[in-house]
């Protein structure tokens, strides 16, 4: 895998090798084995390579042919024999072929409309001298990252902000806006970065440049798909499992080991069993990380989680002879000393600092064990395993009510829901948002009490208002929640950080296109089929997990000693506020006052309550990934970074 940048400037008036070197130097973190660039009169691509894929070594970045004067990318595909086979290519010519040299061949015979026979994960650019054209284009589900900026003279790329950074006309001046709307869990338009000066080039798009235009446009359509219509429920399962096979074989293409993030709940157990049972018929070994809490912790058991999940875990694992089962301890690191390399890994603040701890862990220990690829399902809930309820107000509202009252009955026959539940999802979003709003008790008692953000940005913005508003946005269905998901959401940061930071690759099948376009156009019945909840996921993984797995019903809590962790740092964290008051950036955009607060009245008991937890685990914390991110780019306190 690579990290790519480039520079055109269009009059001549920067430096343009010069800068691509101190581009390429700011992200050679992400690819530390190799280095390399064009540079023309008046443009300069490269790339950065860590060497992960087989084909890896026969990588000679940047390439050039006929038609193409440079070009590099950061990609692995997943269709490498049915694309050479589309480009007349033999296999044994292609396995002397890095997935670059298939990009580059794929550029020579459909220019732009390659981007329609690439699956995988990947960003990459192709610069034509003699046409003056530059063309940039970024995977289906955005997998891997592409930054860009410009102005009237000249335009960057880069795979992470900190390639765009040296660049004079670019800098590091972050987003006071986009902060607040991050801190509120406002919706934030994809394209949009945290620094000021530089835009995202959102999944599944494509830009192409010239001297004087440009063109943005989305290249892979997910609202006019047409729906899948197949002769019964098994033939859907079927389906789904050979796309879903067909996704995780495409991702144990590595050097090294295979690891898998292996939790008690359905969507990491499903790749991890598959990936095992692939594995399996090559006599090959999976080796599976999950995180449990630290040994004495005695946590609050409840009808809706478990603290533990190792033992949950340990049944999957117990199913697959090939699968090694590995429990990682909760570090005693404290997740304040961990923020600013996962802030910088991310260029961006943590969104779970406390999910660091055994994140960070994990991948240490798989990299002691040669994994190279880290498989998860992070992305499961809106694919693999989304549990369908939202579908009941489609069926009210277009007047389907022979489905309707058939998975109503079905539902409470399982005693899997309640006639007020299923009344609630069916008729509740038809209502007007007024009328809601005055008579759910959560609405009417809602706040930004989850977030850190300064009350007078929040009321500057309107923020408590359309937080409100966009919380509690009823989503129709798992199509809508899926394209929203696509439009809004951005999962690049969890596989290129962990490239950087231990030289794996995190890799996400529930995530693949094929899985996705299926999730998209499956029936929604199939969803809750059999009065079931993510029936689907349930129904396709019989035979493939225990019985135990596709029945449970409670969920594995992340980080269920968090107040732990925070409770032997309560000093520190008390130190670190008033250095962030020290940093007119941080204190102007975080409510430093009620992080002290927090921390001086610390309680004693209830920690899993939702408002401790709200306030002590999501507030606080974010509030500090935040601010730390902040300090490292307040120009008024560059002293202070450290």
């Amino acid at each position: 895998m690579s990290a790519i940048a480039g520079i055109w400037s269009f009059d001549g008036g920067v430096p343009v090798s010069t800068a691509c070197v101190e581009m390429l130097q700011a992200l050679s973190m992400y690819g530390p084995d190799d280095r390399a660039q064009y540079s023309g009169p008046s443009v300069a691509l490269g790339r950065c390579l860590l060497r992960l894929l087989p084909e890896d070594c026969f990588d000679q970045q940047p390439l050039s042919a006929a038609g193409v004067t440079s070009l590099v990318a950061d990609v692995r595909l997943d269709n490498r024999k049915e694309l050479g086979t589309e480009l007349g290519i033999s296999n044994q010519r292609a396995a002397a072929m890095a997935d670059s040299d298939l990009v580059l061949a794929a550029w020579q015979h459909w220019r732009e409309e390659c981007v329609d026979h690439l699956s995988g994960a990947f960003s990459f650019a192709v610069w034509n001298q003699q046409e003056q054209h530059l063309f940039l284009a970024r995977d289906h589900t955005g997998e891997r990252p592409l930054f860009y900026a410009s102005t009237a003279n000249c335009f960057a790329f880069a795979s992470m902000p900190k390639g765009l950074h040296p660049l004079a006309f670019v800098g590091a001046q972050v987003d006071e806006e986009y902060v607040a709307h991050y801190l509120t869990l406002a919706p934030i338009p994809v394209e949009r970065s945290i620094f000021r000066n530089m835009q995202s080039l959102p999944p599944g798009c494509a830009l192409s440049i010239h001297r004087d235009k440009t063109k943005l446009w989305r290249y892979w359509q997910t609202d006019n798909l047409p729906e899948l219509r197949l002769g019964s429920p098994e033939e859907y399962l079927e389906c789904f499992r050979e796309r879903f096979d067909q996704a995780v074989r495409a991702r144990l293409r590595t050097r090294g080991g295979i690891g898998a993030q292996l939790s008690g709940g359905l969507d990491s157990s499903a790749v991890a069993a598959t990936a095992a049972r692939l594995l399996g018929a090559e006599g090959r070994e999976l080796t599976c990380f999950t995180a449990v809490p630290h040994s004495g912790f005695a946590g609050v058991s409840s009808a809706t989680h478990f603290d533990d999940e190792g033992a949950a875990a340990a049944e999957v694992a117990a199913f697959y002879p090939n699968m090694r089962h590995v429990l990682v301890e909760s570090s005693e690191t404290s997740f304040l000393d961990i923020l600013d390399l996962n802030n910088n890994l991310y260029d961006h603040p943590c969104f779970g600092p406390t999910n660091e701890i055994w994140t960070n862990a994990i991948m240490a220990r798989a990299r002691e064990d040669g994994i190279t690829v880290l498989l998860n399902g992070y992305c499961g809930n809106s694919t693999l395993s989304y549990y369908g309820m939202p579908a009941l107000s489609v069926w009210f509202r277009s007047g389907q009510w022979g489905t309707l009252a058939r998975v109503a009955w079905q539902l409470t026959s399982a005693r899997n829901s309640s006639m007020r539940a299923i009344l609630r999802y069916a008729v509740w979003p038809s209502l007007p948002f007024w009328l809601r709003s005055i008579t759910d008790p959560h609405m009417r008692g809602f706040s930004l009490d989850y977030s850190m953000l300064h009350p007078e940005i929040a009321r500057r913005l309107d923020l408590e208002r359309s937080a409100l508003h966009d919380l509690n946005r009823n989503t129709p269905d798992g199509r809508t929640m899926l394209r929203t998901m696509l439009d809004v959401g951005d999962v690049s940061e969890t596989s290129i950080a962990p490239q950087a930071g231990w030289q794996l690759d995190f890799r996400d099948p529930t995530y693949d296109r094929r899985v996705v376009e299926f999730c998209l156009t499956v029936p929604l019945e199939e969803f809750l089929r059999d009065g079931q909840q993510r029936s689907l996921a349930r129904r396709a993984m019989v035979g493939r997990l225990p019985a135990g797995t596709l029945q449970r019903t409670q969920r594995g809590r992340q980080s269920a000693d968090w107040y732990v962790n925070l409770g032997a740092v309560r000093g520190r964290m008390a130190a670190e506020v008033e250095r962030l008051q020290s940093s007119p950036l941080a204190s102007r955009m975080l409510d430093l006052a009620r992080m002290r607060s927090l921390i001086e009245n610390w309680p004693s008991s209830g920690f899993e309550q939702p408002d401790v937890s709200l306030s002590h685990h999501v507030a606080l914390t974010r509030g500090f990934s935040v601010g730390r991110f902040l300090l490292q780019y307040d120009p008024a306190k560059a002293a202070l970074r450290s």
